[in-house]
């Protein structure tokens, strides 16, 4: 029998309302079913408001790379830049620093090391000499073996083509390291332009995959350019893609170390000696005796004072004292802003320096 058009059709029957979810006794919220809301496969994570305040992420004592539980310099999972102009011992730094970290063992003061972890150390530039003879430089007063520290060169490799991440994505599979360094950037990008973000974004999604996937610290190590107050070479957003970015600065035998944590307050920047075919931590600063007796009288002027002043204290002429001050601006030792002469604002004395000034 047909069913009669004029009759209402029937309803469906309601489905039953889905409880919401409630604290629990314990005040916990339990977790959404949803595939959306709670599925975290490394490359996506998504929760609730309140998961999130309890989800546990890289900031406890066992997560931190560098630093304390309390002044984490760099964490686990994070990708750094350590930037720096040609010839300015950088591989001499990383390498040291790293061989360091996976001994577990503090090789720079400000860097504090809480246990051994492993790193891979993939060069681009360097030969297999060259990689034989810095290592052996770089381990001086390490414990014996390295074993938890593997380096070396693949030609293959480019972090912007799928055909060139393959090899490296096998090697970090098969290795599984705590640190990825990728010394340098430029040279695992061959044929890119790295000045356009189209190129460098196709690379630094590649670095993100790996962290996603196999729970990587990368540590990328980039040239600067022409003006090395610029920071690195290249489009602007490998800069703003990194957590913690170390800038390196060559004054003759010295480095000075600047570190920026993303999180954190900047860590007090310090200098490296390299001698013996290594970096070592120092007390000398690359200034001249001169630029240091007017950098500690501005320090006893909570960083700024006048060029008349500075006159006085030095108990020079006006023409010495100008010469004096402009080499010490020179060497970066200084700032000046027309009469104004002050410390560059990471030299600045800090409130418990002033505190204690006699």
């Amino acid at each position: 029998m047909a069913p009669n058009p004029k009759l209402p059709a029937t309803p469906s029957p309601a489905l039953p309302r889905q409880p919401q979810p409630t604290p629990t006794n314990e005040g916990k919220v339990p977790r959404l079913q949803s595939a959306l809301t709670s599925k975290a496969n490394g490359s996506a994570l998504f929760l609730t408001g309140e998961e999130w305040l309890q989800y546990r992420t890289n900031t406890d004592g066992a997560q931190v790379v560098f630093g304390s539980p309390t002044q984490a310099i760099v964490r686990a999972e994070t990708k750094n830049l350590i930037v720096a102009a040609e010839k300015s011992y950088k591989t001499s730094v990383v390498l040291r620093m790293m061989l360091g970290l996976s001994a577990g063992r503090t090789v720079f003061p400000q860097l504090p090391v809480l246990r051994p972890r492993k790193v891979l150390y993939v060069h681009g530039e360097l030969s297999p000499q060259e990689i034989k003879e810095r290592t052996r430089a770089a381990a001086v007063g390490l414990p014996n073996p390295l074993g938890n520290f593997v380096q070396g060169r693949d030609l293959r490799i480019h972090l912007g083509k799928s055909d060139g991440q393959k090899p490296l994505k096998e090697i970090v599979a098969e290795i599984r390291p705590d640190d990825l360094v990728l010394d340098p950037w430029q040279g695992f990008i061959p044929g890119f332009d790295e000045n356009e973000f189209r190129d460098v974004s196709r690379a630094t999604h590649f670095m993100d995959m790996l962290i996603a996937e196999f729970g990587v610290t990368i540590y990328l190590v980039t040239h600067t350019g022409k003006d090395h107050s610029r920071g690195t070479r290249g489009h602007s957003s490998l800069a703003g893609w990194r957590d913690t970015i170390f800038n390196l600065e060559r004054k003759k035998e010295l480095v000075t170390v600047k570190i920026e944590p993303r999180w954190a307050a900047p860590v007090e920047p310090f200098n490296l000696e390299f001698r013996n075919g290594t970096v070592w931590p120092t007390d000398k600063s690359g200034f001249t005796r001169q630029a240091e007796e007017i950098r500690k009288f501005l320090r006893l002027q909570n960083g700024f004072s006048t060029r008349k002043q500075i006159a006085a204290h030095l108990g020079a002429d006006s023409d010495a004292v100008r010469k004096a001050l402009k080499r010490a601006q020179e060497a970066n030792a200084i700032v000046i802003d027309g009469n104004q002469v002050r410390l560059p604002e990471a030299d600045k004395p800090n409130a418990v320096e002033l505190l204690f000034q006699d």
